[in-house]
């Protein structure tokens, strides 16, 4: 029975130390259950991206909104799964206070358009990282990997894998954040 006591007084003590759950575990359910939120989160990367018709975009440039980071390309299984509830968001929610950014890893940015035809995703972008550096510059576990700024460019979460974005999970992540 003693050690019955001191073992439970114990947890008690450990569980106190623990650093508190930020508010976003709430939504750490169903298709969110990976969302995480780093002790340290990697700075916004300062890297210039471009469309397949040479346009160019900075993360920076979407200061002023809740941001939707997707990293993906379009040989990866769950990147292709996804592609599609991302742009049904983008399509729900995108505008003034949120956007989805996806930035593709493929090898050839010419690689894009035809695969958003083929899938008809007609609402999100066509942004790729010709550098190769998004993997390194934000020590991604794998693609998909999904990463939500603030509008001040701060990460706020992150998910590793596929994830149903049209979700209602999803949904009331992203309205939450918005507020």
């Amino acid at each position: 029975m003693l050690i019955f006591g001191f073992g439970t007084v114990l947890l008690v003590i450990v569980q106190s130390c623990q650093s508190p759950k930020t508010g976003l575990d709430r939504f750490s359910v169903a298709s969110l259950k990976k969302l995480t939120v780093l002790d340290t989160a990697p700075s916004q990367p300062l890297a210039t991206y471009k469309s397949p018709d040479g346009a160019e975009m900075k993360l920076a440039d979407y200061h002023g909104k809740v941001v939707l980071l997707n990293v993906w390309a379009t040989w990866c299984p769950p990147c292709v799964a996804e592609m599609p509830s991302l742009d049904a968001l983008e399509a729900k929610m995108g505008g003034d206070n949120f956007a989805v950014v996806p930035i593709s890893l493929d090898r050839r940015a010419s690689d894009i358009p035809e695969f958003y035809k083929d899938r008809q995703i007609a609402n999100l972008p066509e942004w790729h990282d010709e550098s190769f550096s998004l993997n390194g510059a934000l020590a991604l576990p794998g693609l998909p990997t999904s990463i939500f700024y603030d509008r001040s460019g701060r990460e706020i979460a992150r998910i590793p894998g596929e994830v149903d974005w049209d979700s209602p999970e999803s949904l009331a992540l992203i309205k939450h954040l918005i507020e």
